[in-house]
């Protein structure tokens, strides 16, 4: 159990109110962008066993539980949970970060998948509390469909999907808790890989995947490091975004809004100087009524753009892992 010994400390994350950047449109499509980036066939035809079927009975399982607030008696039962679908798709190694947080003791679940070639680390993080609009609300109904069991059905497909593959770089998939109490798990695991030394090369957040505005409704916001607590990892943060970027124009159907990180489980990684990115859909400073809300349902998620942002996801880590094709 690692103690509490992390002196950062961060505030309930809002995505409404922490914007500090307003999101810009990308240039749509550009001829250029899509030929600066020519398409894997060997990734094309991972990314194309994206299962959307997969996806939806993943979020129903997590807004199935009555609530996933860190602070209720239904918490370990999620983490347990997620450790046994892991266990069940993929032949990762497979294993609890334990932490404690005031008197709560807590899980993140980790699946990594250890490279063959370099020690370098890719690692693709989500929550998987929820809570209401109330804070200290552990007892009703939060379902957190889009908030944020969208961000952990994309990593549980993408954990399947690179089971069996041979990847130079390590991938490991994380899934947090106490992120909406302030980044509990993520600041307590990431102080983790930073006292062990690991060679964590980028980091990859979702937050929010599943609900785009109406009036944006095949457009992803890619989250990229501008200033925060440290400065020089925002060159190489940007330049992943814009890998992402064409990423996403090549592989999918998806156009791209590039915004800021804020507000999620990256913040402490950027603190501590690693290269962050996130995907989000934008949708809780327009549209999102179900923000924080009991009526965050399954029935309010976009399935078909959740699979196109795991297939974007999904990509940018075969491209950045280096996917050696002789394993097939």
């Amino acid at each position: 159990m690692e103690d509490n010994n992390n002196n950062n400390s961060y505030p309930p994350p809002d995505k409404r109110k922490g914007n500090p950047v307003p999101p810009i449109r990308s240039k749509k499509r550009r001829p250029e962008m899509t030929r600066s980036l020519s398409i894997d066939k060997f990734i094309e035809s991972i990314v194309c066993s994206v299962s959307r079927k997969n996806i939806e009975k993943w979020i129903n399982d997590l807004a199935s539980f009555h609530t996933r607030h860190s602070k209720s008696k239904y918490i370990d039962d999620v983490a347990n949970w997620l450790k046994e679908e892991l266990e069940k798709i993929s032949q990762a190694e497979i294993n609890f970060h334990s932490y404690k947080e005031g008197r709560y003791k807590l899980k993140n679940v980790i699946c990594q998948k250890t490279g063959s070639l370099s020690d370098k680390v890719i690692l693709v993080c989500a929550h998987y509390d929820s809570r209401m609009a109330d804070l200290e609300d552990e007892n009703s109904r939060a379902p957190g469909a889009d908030d944020n069991a969208s961000g952990v059905a994309v990593i549980l497909e993408m954990a399947r999907l690179i089971s069996n593959l041979k990847l130079e770089k390590t991938i490991q998939l994380v899934f947090f808790s106490g992120e909406e109490q302030g980044l509990w798990g993520s600041k307590h695991y990431a102080r983790q890989l930073k006292d062990d030394n690991a060679d964590l090369h980028r980091i990859i957040n979702l937050d929010m995947v599943g609900f785009p505005p109406a009036n944006r409704k095949h457009t992803v916001t890619i989250e990229r490091d501008m200033g925060n607590a440290v400065r020089i990892n925002d060159q190489d943060s940007q330049t992943f975004a814009d890998m992402m970027e064409q990423i996403a124009l090549v592989y999918t159907h998806l156009d791209v809004m590039l915004g800021p990180i804020y507000d999620s489980d990256y913040m402490p990684f950027e603190a501590l100087g690693y290269v962050t990115v996130g995907g989000y859909d934008g949708g809780a400073i327009d549209q999102n009524l179900h923000y924080h809300s009991t009526t965050d349902e399954v029935s309010f998620v976009d399935m078909d753009y959740v699979a196109s942002v795991t297939k974007m996801v999904l990509a940018t880590v075969l491209k950045e892992a280096v996917l050696i094709q002789s394993n097939r």
